[in-house]
């Protein structure tokens, strides 16, 4: 008999404003997701002396630690989310949140949930941690696993165009959550300079050096290279 691994959960969170524009928390280490009852003595004679009890309601709270690592300087879009509606009240301090099997095992639960953030390692010697915090408001629900093997990316668009060297290029398509990194989005086979993964649809990449005129972007991740390539006329 083999024992399942901790890591094998993935967790995906969504605005209340778009909530089918899942991103991806990266970095995490540790992954507590209780289901706390409230339990009402029910104790009466017929007990015999013995407690009983009805639960009478249920909350829920994720704890995720995760690492602060950046790309290209830019910290995960998914703890950047988190980050940003621990200040906000109202519907702008709540996402959804979608924890799953990463092998497509069918334990997937999902809610809408208040968040909290907070820097848990801050030592001279430590790496950069953060702690969230996603507090259950509301049912939390049973969901089919959404688990998909990794597909190729594909690209769709890329504004601006006739983009020169050192100006950003917006990348829009499908699959570009798990982008390999340094050398996962390229201009007529150059590396970018540097690009953040905003979401499985969106790439923000800064153009290389290189000549003006007509070449491909390429954006791989680990099931391979977008396909087919798309033609992208640059600026010098």
């Amino acid at each position: 008999m083999t024992t399942a691994l901790a890591r094998r959960f993935k967790v995906d969170l969504s605005t209340i404003a778009a909530p089918t524009s899942w991103v991806n928390l990266k970095g995490i280490n540790d992954l507590a997701t209780p289901v706390s009852p409230t339990l009402q003595a029910a104790d009466d004679y017929d007990s015999n002396g013995f407690n009983s009890f009805e639960k009478t309601m249920q909350g829920w709270v994720v704890t995720a630690k995760a690492r602060r690592a950046t790309n290209a300087g830019v910290f995960d879009p998914g703890q950047e989310l988190v980050r940003l509606a621990n200040l906000q009240f109202g519907d702008l301090a709540r996402l959804n949140i979608r924890w799953y099997d990463r092998f497509g095992a069918p334990e997937a639960y999902q809610g809408i949930a208040i968040c909290g953030f907070v820097p848990s390692k801050t030592g001279v010697a430590d790496l950069d941690e953060a702690t969230m915090t996603f507090t259950g408001d509301g049912i939390l629900t049973a969901i089919t696993n959404p688990y998909a093997a990794a597909a190729v990316p594909v690209v769709l668009a890329a504004t601006p165009s006739g983009a020169s060297v050192g100006q950003l290029v917006t990348i829009t398509g499908t699959g570009f959550i798990g982008t390999v990194p340094t050398t996962g989005v390229k201009f007529n086979s150059v590396n970018a300079t540097s690009w953040s993964v905003v979401s499985d649809n969106t790439i923000v990449a800064v153009m290389p050096a290189g000549s003006a005129g007509v070449g491909n972007i390429v954006v791989t991740n680990a099931a391979g290279a977008s396909t087919p390539a798309f033609p992208y006329t640059r600026g010098a």
